[in-house]
């Protein structure tokens, strides 16, 4: 007959289990990111809108305070500098982020490091001229007294005065503020002391003023607290004959006039306003629906917005146009912070999954290995009981043996019989022995059980002459019936190993059961309590199927005690700890 050999199952490593795990991580960090960018265009895209919105209603607002007011158009551009701007701010940053606040403002003029993002509005006439924009200019706020009509906002426009001195004055602006770059927020402040005004148009320029450097070198928003450092300095002096302008002298104490404001530079820079200008152009003009759109997500996103707005009682167009590019910005930082936050959790869940499932993998693999050590022993023991029942039965069938040696073959038959029942019966409770937890625990005295064992033995301790004892007590709650299989197979095994004229002494204590006995030689007790193995040759004289401690072990283990052997050239000590 051809034999069949089964080649076990492929067994997984942690290895390839942690690969598989990471690999199904990044999948679905994958997933999370696509979709977190998602999230955070809508966020951004919002956030952009509701500023885009505010920044249109108080321009419209400002531009058509009356239908039939004649609104200085220096006065208009000026304000549209000041207002169109927008702001990246999550409220629900952590602290350390917030302290990056410069970088949620979005106006290319106040964010040099980030000339990408820009927001710029145009108000358009019927004709298609530009009447009013943000591009970037000098603003102040004059008052001259209370009431006074002249008041308002005024701007040094070079597009408007093209003067030798107000092209050096920008030029001037732009040397002191890139001066400085320590990563901080930068701003310059001018503080007018006199100026050249023209009330009529609302223009005026600088006569004696100074340009201030400053820096933000605390910008925590959660807390509402700025605080800034003066970093640079630069004295403006311009001298004008011009009978259009009137030199004015401020105050900067409230309550005396004239007085003036702190001026900034208002707006969009000039390279990016003329780069898309004509983007303004592309809008319909003198309209009176309200339009807007978008394109892209949150890493490049561009917004643009059309609406009717009333200049000195003419319909015109305000047409507003806002850029932003993540890169660098607060915005990209919060975006990855969490992309990689949420990859190392799926890793270290992938690790943590793996880990438990190598874990109960070892533990399948260990019981399967079991399994087939049991069955192979037990093929491997039951022919030994076989081959001689063979064999006495063919002697017997000869019919040449007479009636004793037949009665002797006969016995030997059913000595090897019973042998061999007894050795499947005990493998099978051994296999199936943990499958039995349900059993109900019990208070047990152990002194009483041992004794109650023990006296089963009696009549073969006497017959080897060996001496033995039993001391101490112990109550313990356990199965009763795994106890007694338990104590069975110890003193069975004890009594059995014992030479003649040898001892056997039991102790019992609160947390130990030690029994010893006396050896005739030291016995390696590596795998003694795996089944089937007798030991070395200190046992090998004496028969036995080599389950007996086996079986006690797992008895012991299934009530939650322990049980562990060790081996002297003079001493065998078996140890049930409880």
């Amino acid at each position: 007959m051809k034999k069949v050999f089964y080649a076990p199952k492929k067994r997984t490593s942690f290895l390839k289990l942690f690969l598989a795990a990471v690999c199904i991580a990044l999948i679905c960090t994958a997933f999370f990111a696509n979709s977190f960018r998602y999230i955070m265009s809508n966020k951004v895209r919002n956030e952009i809108s509701e500023c885009m919105n505010e920044s249109a209603r108080k321009i419209i607002s400002h531009a058509a305070k009356n239908e039939s007011e004649n609104i200085p158009i220096d006065e208009l551009s000026s304000y549209m500098g000041a207002y169109t701007r927008y702001y990246v701010m999550f409220e629900d940053l952590p602290d350390f982020m917030m302290r990056d606040a410069e970088l949620y403002q979005v106006n290319s003029d106040l964010d040099p490091d980030f000339p990408d993002n820009f927001s710029m509005s145009a108000i358009v006439d019927k004709n298609g001229d530009i009447i009013a924009s943000s591009r970037s200019k000098l603003t102040s706020i004059f008052l001259f007294g209370k009431g006074d009509e002249d008041n308002g906002w005024y701007a040094c426009d070079p597009q408007k005065l093209d003067l030798p001195e107000v092209r050096q004055l920008y030029a001037d602006y732009s040397a002191l503020i890139d001066s400085v770059n320590n990563g901080h927020y930068r701003f310059v402040q001018f503080v007018i002391n006199s100026a050249y005004v023209d009330k009529t148009t609302h223009s005026f320029i600088p006569h004696d003023a100074e340009m201030i450097l400053n820096t933000y070198v605390d910008d925590d928003y959660s807390k509402e607290l700025v605080v800034t450092e003066q970093v640079g300095t630069k004295h403006v002096s311009i001298t004008l004959n011009d009978d259009r302008y009137e030199l004015v002298t401020f105050h900067t104490e409230r309550d005396v006039y004239p007085r003036t404001m702190l001026g900034f530079m208002y707006g969009t820079a000039w390279n990016e306003f003329d780069s898309n200008v004509s983007k303004v152009s592309e809008f319909q003009k003198g309209t009176s629906r309200r339009t807007g759109g978008w394109s892209g997500d949150y890493e490049s996103m561009k917004m643009e917005l059309l609406m009717p707005v009333y200049v000195n009682g003419e319909e015109c167009s305000l047409n507003m146009y806002y850029n932003f590019v993540a890169k660098g910005t607060i915005v990209e930082k919060f975006y990855w912070l969490g992309v990689i936050a949420f990859g190392v959790l799926a890793v270290l869940l992938a690790l943590l999954w793996a880990w438990q499932k190598n874990v109960r993998n070892k533990a399948r693999y260990a019981f399967e290995d079991y399994q087939r050590d049991l069955t192979d022993h037990l093929a491997h023991d039951i022919k030994t009981p076989l081959m001689a029942i063979s064999g006495y039965a063919e002697n017997v069938l000869n019919g040449k043996l007479n009636e004793t040696e037949q009665t002797e073959y006969l016995n030997a038959i059913l000595d090897n019989v019973s042998f061999t029942d007894s050795l499947i019966s005990r493998t099978l409770y051994l296999n199936h022995m943990e499958e039995n937890h349900s059993a109900e625990k019990s208070v047990i005295q152990l002194n009483e059980l041992t004794e109650e064992i023990l006296s089963k033995y009696t009549l073969l301790l006497h017959e080897k002459k060996i001496v033995y004892s039993v001391s101490g007590n112990a109550e313990i709650r356990a199965d009763k019936t795994a106890m007694e299989t338990v104590i069975e197979n110890i003193i069975s095994n004890a009594v059995k190993y014992t030479p003649e004229d040898g001892s056997l002494k039991i102790v019992i204590d609160k947390k130990h059961m030690t029994i010893t006995n006396t050896a005739v030689g030291k016995v390696d007790t590596k795998d003694l309590m795996r089944p089937f193995v007798r030991g070395d040759h200190a046992r090998s004289n004496v028969s036995g199927n080599g389950l007996g401690l086996a079986i006690a072990h797992r008895a012991a283990a299934a009530n939650g005690f322990k049980l562990s052997v060790s081996s002297s050239d003079m001493e065998f000590i078996t140890e049930l700890r409880f």
